[in-house]
């Protein structure tokens, strides 16, 4: 994928467990002083127990922002658990026709390698939006 730029739209989405609303919103408002343009869709806030709501929601939310030809990087709010259970739920093909950056890590190191090794994208090992 190309190196992010200024002005760039990111995709927060939650592939993993649930986090505290006013981090999330912490971890926006410096995405905003990086100079990015943070979105996201109301299915971010689900719970579902431990984890962010039902895996097939969460797989679908991170396909819609793979999707979107808008969108230069998909990055997660937060790690924890349940990440690995997106991957059956994922269309590799659609992934790798869309190069784009992916950022997280702890939990969500599934699809990292799921990134890299299926679909020979580029993902970084980094920071979630709330921590």
């Amino acid at each position: 994928p190309r190196a992010l730029r200024p002005g760039d739209r990111l995709s927060v989405i939650a592939p993993a467990s649930p986090f505290e609303r006013d981090l999330f919103e912490l971890g926006l408002a410096e995405l905003r002083d990086l100079s990015f343009e943070p979105v996201y869709e109301p299915s971010v806030f689900y719970k579902r127990e431990y984890v962010a709501g039902d895996p097939a929601t969460r797989a679908e939310a991170f396909m819609r922002a793979w999707s979107d030809d808008s969108v230069a990087g998909v990055v997660a709010a937060r790690g924890g658990y349940g990440s690995v259970q997106l991957l059956p739920y994922l269309d590799a093909e659609s992934i790798c026709c869309r190069p784009k950056v992916f950022v997280g890590y702890s939990d969500l190191t599934a699809m990292l390698n799921y990134l890299t090794g299926r679909c020979g994208m580029v993902a970084f090992h980094g920071p979630t939006v709330v921590g």
